[in-house]
């Protein structure tokens, strides 16, 4: 077994609700995706360390972010996460966001902040796990996460730069985001 609680339900209860509202392993048709053959876990793409202003080139920071805080941002046109420290992106990884194709698949636009955080293994659909879990829009179940892997570890779908979740987002490079995260952290989808 891969999860225990100690006897405690709650913890149990959350988990499994967080996993029927982020199953994160849509596809865009109408038939449920056929995951490719299990495959050692991606090489992890480059973080860059960089002097790059803050919210992605030729954006302002949002309203609400204070110029020394610690933040996420999702841009949902580039398929990426960056991490930054005040005015400085100190991370950038490929990710890969809601498909959109309905409400329940989709990553909202919006300022955000760190609810939750998992480390997992959280089990999102029968025989589909995700660890680094950090929950933000609590409203329509979305989180960043790793990659879904099988009960012994095996990467089922290694698809990042394109929409492809069911609103979840995804990235090869979750334990670095996860440790980056406090609670209450500002996450920016946009």
């Amino acid at each position: 077994m891969i999860r225990k609680y100690k006897g405690k339900p709650w913890p149990a209860i959350l988990l499994a609700l967080f996993s029927l509202l982020c199953a994160c392993s849509a596809s865009t048709g109408s038939s449920p995706a056929q995951p490719e053959p299990p495959t050692a876990a991606p090489p992890p793409t480059e973080a860059l360390t960089t002097t790059t202003p803050a919210a992605g080139p030729g954006l302002q920071t949002p309203a609400g972010i204070g110029p020394a805080e610690r933040w996420i941002e999702v841009s949902l046109p580039e398929q990426v996460v960056r991490l930054h420290d005040g005015d400085l992106v100190v991370a950038e990884y490929l990710a890969a966001a809601g498909v959109g194709d309905r409400p329940e698949h989709t990553t909202y636009p919006g300022v955000f902040q760190v609810r939750r955080k998992y480390a997992g293994p959280v089990e999102t659909a029968p025989g589909v796990y995700v660890t680094d879990v950090l929950e933000f829009d609590l409203e329509h179940g979305n989180g960043i996460h790793s990659l879904p892997v099988d009960e012994s570890g095996h990467v089922l779908d290694d698809r990042l730069g394109q929409p492809v979740t069911a609103g979840c987002v995804r990235v090869a490079e979750s334990e670095a985001v996860f440790n980056f995260a406090t609670p209450g952290m500002k996450v920016w989808v946009h």
